[in-house]
């Protein structure tokens, strides 16, 4: 390189040089380095280049540099490095009187003749990096939503009597209407309870409020309802008192996440696109240590990076708990007050004990001398689940306190395609009243088989009942089963035929024999038959009609604004009909439910029979969905979908969960991923001809059970083979039973039939 153009540089660099290399020096940043520079260095004898430097990506001018042929080994003026890349330095040189800076071996350096460039690679080992503990956002309180009050109502009615004969009618009904709302911290309802049980009517007016002093602690009165369990709705209670309850422990840390920084640069994260921290960053590694997230469900982590580069985002998922109370969770809950004049307070919690265990414990005391205790430890997951438990009860009568203690036993498994159960109860003291009971239900496509039997050790008290179902793919199936029990037996018969997505039709026969009578007379076999049809108008209204031998009902649902459904028939008729008129910025709106205290369970299934703590409480709406309510504070509960009753074609990962209801509002809860809707498809030939013991392999991945590989589906001796609901088009491609390709072809989604295209023959 000339003269002039070294001349240049040196006027262009001498007096900033300097000046940089001095605040380097007053940084520290070379203070250890400046130990080993030489007078003379032979490093400086190195070809004089103006070069374009570029640190990680980052141009950073074009200076004079002594570029050796050695790249590594040249020599760089200490401007083109910041403060915080000190960790590329080995040493520091003077060169007519100019300071320079040796790299370190350990940094890759290469030169682009053609550009000119001096590439200075990162080394992020080299650099201090930085940490960024974010455990502190997990305290950071959620806005409260926008206040909404409004009305919520229900009637429910069921009638009997008699178009033939002269029986009398009766008539049983409860309605309610309550003003409800939340507004910041507080919730509550107010109104009353008209129920119709005796002949006559009989009003209880009713009241609760809540306040949710912290996100884990909160408090409640109720006058003729329960606590902290929302508004009643047309349940009916006594109880008039105050409650407190509390949870916690139900956000996850993960360790610690990367982000590699090859130059400073100014960095904010986000958690499910809420902004949670910012600063700016030091090149190297920067370590996100203690990042929260909620422990029932998965969340985004995002890090948006800028430096000279440009902004880069780099994003994880960070997985839920499979373990519904984690460990370190906890429920708790307590109340007292009176109910019809008796005064008493009572108590409930959970704690997590990790991976699937969890301890429970409840008491009560009554000021009549009524004492209650228990304990329990289980644990579950998707394979099955263990309980262990010991209630003790004891109360005072005639004067003396009698006390009961009961040690309960329960477990279950999945062994292959069967889920195997057991339970007892023993009672202490009084064993010849133990129970002991046995399950089996095996899932045999296309048959399932159910078997269960229980005994109290006595010879005039035991059960066994049975049925097995054989389905015809998505189209029908055929149910027997029977029962037995001391001097008494049932036998029953039943199908269903689903012709078309809308059509549910069913017919069933029944025989059984009851127990002989103490005096030690017996009745006739009793013969019940009965066909029944069901039609889905449109996603949110259903029609029924069912005939029996001595009955005929016709009925409905609706599920939207408004949750209804009745039927009426020549013996009785039933309705109920439950909603809210909810105020809003714009005016009146109707509701299904004001969702103080509820849980959204969506399975994508319509038509499934949810159980919840034991007890059946709906189906599923055409939407697969439904709302759930009537928790107890302070304890997990159990949901459950009743296999024995499921819609053709559904294929189900797991029948049940352990669900933590909110402490207050509506909690959506995604089960959809659980479960999986079948469909027949007939899939023909070029010729039109059936491709018999072929199959179908599908891009999307989906899959039918027992297929032999991810994505093939196959095929019977007429075509017919088993694919999974579909929202759109899936691209498929089909072979003969030889394992020839015959076509490539797209599935519609609801299509029962595909041909390969013309012209292509198998």
């Amino acid at each position: 390189m000339g003269a002039a153009r070294r001349g240049f540089g040196r006027q262009r660099f001498r007096g900033r040089a300097a000046a940089l290399s001095g605040a380097l020096l007053a940084g520290g940043l070379l203070s250890g380095a400046l130990a080993q520079t030489l007078p003379d260095p032979p490093e400086c004898g190195a070809t004089e280049a103006l070069l374009e430097v570029v640190v990680g990506g980052a141009p950073r001018g074009a200076v004079a540099v002594r570029l050796s042929p050695d790249v590594t080994a040249s020599l760089v003026p200490p401007d083109v490095l910041r403060g915080a890349e000190g960790g590329y330095v080995a040493g520091t040189v003077t060169c007519d009187g100019l300071p320079f800076v040796r790299l370190s071996s350990q940094v890759t350096v290469s030169y682009d003749q053609p550009r000119q460039r001096l590439l200075i690679r990162p080394r992020l080992d080299r650099l201090q990096g930085d940490t960024l503990n974010l455990a502190g956002v997990a305290t950071t309180t959620a806005p409260r939503g926008q206040p909404v009050w409004g009305v919520e109502y229900g009637v429910d009615a069921q009638a009997t009597y008699a178009l033939r004969g002269d029986a009398p009618a009766t008539l049983a009904a409860s309605v309610n209407a309550d003003l409800a709302g939340a507004a910041g911290a507080w919730s509550g309802s107010v109104g009353a309870l008209l129920e119709r049980t005796d002949g006559s009517w009989q009003a209880q007016p009713r009241a609760q409020v809540a306040l949710s002093v912290t996100d884990r602690v909160s408090v409640g009165a109720a006058w003729n309802a329960q606590p902290l369990e929302g508004s009643p709705g047309l349940s009916g209670s006594d109880f008039r008192g105050v409650g407190v309850a509390a949870q916690g422990g139900f956000t996850l840390l993960d360790p610690e996440r990367r982000v590699e920084l090859p130059l400073e640069a100014d960095v904010r994260v986000f958690l499910d696109g809420v902004e949670v921290a910012a600063r700016r960053a030091g090149p190297g590694v920067l370590r996100l240590t203690d990042i929260p997230h909620p422990a029932g469900s998965a969340a985004t982590l995002q890090v948006e990076v800028t430096d000279e580069t440009g902004v880069r985002v780099q994003e994880w998922v960070l997985d839920a708990d499979p373990d519904p109370l984690p460990r370190g969770a906890y429920l708790a809950a307590a109340r007292a007050g009176v109910t019809r004049g008796a005064w008493g307070a009572d108590l409930r919690g959970e704690y997590g004990l990790g991976r699937g265990w969890r301890v429970g414990a409840s008491g009560g005391a009554g000021l009549d001398g009524t004492l209650s205790a228990g304990v329990r430890v289980s644990r579950s997951d998707a394979r099955g689940g263990v309980q262990a438990s010991v209630q003790v009860s004891s109360q005072v009568q005639g004067g003396a306190r009698t006390t009961v203690t009961t040690l309960g036993l329960r477990g279950e498994t999945q062994l292959g395609a069967a889920r195997v159960s057991a339970f007892t109860v023993l009672p202490f003291g009084a064993w010849q009243d133990t129970q002991l009971g046995a399950a089996l239900n095996a899932n045999l496509d296309p048959w399932t088989l159910s078997v269960s039997a229980r005994t109290a050790l006595r010879r005039d008290a035991w059960t066994v009942e049975g049925s097995a179902t054989r389905a015809f793919g998505t189209v029908g199936n055929v149910t027997f089963s029977a029962a037995a029990q001391p001097g008494g037996w049932r036998l029953g018969l039943s199908g269903g035929y689903r012709p078309t997505a809308r059509w549910d039709l069913t017919a069933g026969v029944r025989a059984a024999q009851a127990p002989a009578a103490p005096d030690g007379t017996t009745s006739p076999v009793a013969w019940q038959g009965g066909a029944g049809a069901a039609f889905q108008v449109d996603p949110a209204n259903r029609v029924t009609a069912n005939v029996t031998r001595d009955d005929l009902t016709v009925g409905g649902s609706h599920v939207g604004r408004v949750t209804a459904s009745g039927q009426v028939g020549l013996r009785g008729a039933q309705a109920r009909v439950q909603g809210a008129v909810v105020v809003l910025p714009g005016g009146l709106s109707a509701q299904a439910t004001l969702g103080q205290r509820a849980v959204l369970l969506q399975t994508g299934v319509p038509g499934l029979s949810i159980i919840l703590g034991g007890a059946f409480v709906g189906r599923t709406d055409a939407s697969g969905s439904i709302l759930l309510s009537g928790f107890t504070p302070g304890e997990t509960t159990e949901v459950r979908v009743d296999l024995r009753d499921a819609p053709f074609g559904v294929q189900v990962g797991t029948d049940r969960r352990v669900i933590v209801p909110p402490q207050a509002g509506l909690l959506e809860l995604d089960w959809r991923s659980n479960f999986r809707v079948l469909r027949w498809v007939q899939v023909r030939g070029a010729d039109g001809q059936p491709v018999a013991e072929g199959s179908v392999t599908v891009d999307s991945g989906t899959v039918g059970s027992g297929t032999p590989g991810s994505g093939t589906v196959l095929l019977d001796d007429e075509g017919y083979g088993l694919f999974p609901a579909q929202t759109g088009p899936v691209r498929a491609e089909v072979r003969a039973a030889t394992g020839e390709v015959l076509c490539t072809l797209d599935i519609a989604p609801g299509a029962a039939e595909v041909h390969c295209p013309a012209g292509v023959t198998p």
